[in-house]
């Protein structure tokens, strides 16, 4: 079971912010804040992609959870990029400032006939819905990414995606 994910775009201050921050434990506090502040989504630097996320990635790589998993750029959309928390229990994954361009023009290429070959292949060690519903809310959750994405290579803002995995 995966909890919500949230990507992040960081500010250049953030992210000086970010790389301040030596240990795993002060790192997801000072995610965890941004996450909680209001002005984030407000400004439309804070994407809550729901549980989406897993089947999101499984479906732009290799169908597996894995951070190593599939081919850059859609690697990198969810669980891609640098690994920034070293416990098995959170991920944080980086994309760099200059790559979010590539990964918001790889995101717009996906088909919906594609996706859904994927989505409705995901392998058993996939647990969430796998009906319509569910596929046509992951379509529009990485419709509402690509245009995140989009932004962020706008504003050159590295993104940083979280989430922790539930037990």
């Amino acid at each position: 079971m995966v909890s919500r994910g949230y990507h992040i775009a960081l500010s250049r201050e953030h992210a000086k912010r970010l790389f301040g921050q030596k240990d795993d434990e002060n790192l997801r506090k000072f995610l965890d804040e941004l996450i909680a502040d209001p002005g984030m989504k407000k400004s439309g630097r804070l994407y809550d992609s729901g549980t989406h996320w897993d089947a999101m990635h499984r479906c732009l790589t290799e169908g597996e959870l894995d951070v190593g998993g599939g081919e850059f750029p859609l690697s990198h959309a969810v669980l891609g990029g640098k690994q920034l928390h070293n416990g098995g229990d959170y991920v944080a994954a980086m994309v760099r400032p200059d790559m979010t361009n590539f990964v918001a023009e790889a995101i717009s290429e996906v088909e919906e006939e594609n996706l859904r070959k994927s989505f409705f292949g995901l392998p058993a060690s996939f647990t969430g819905p796998k009906d319509e519903k569910a596929f046509m809310a992951l379509w529009l959750c990485l419709q509402n990414l690509k245009d995140f994405y989009d932004a962020a290579a706008e504003n050159l803002e590295a993104v940083v995606f979280t989430a922790k995995y539930a037990s």
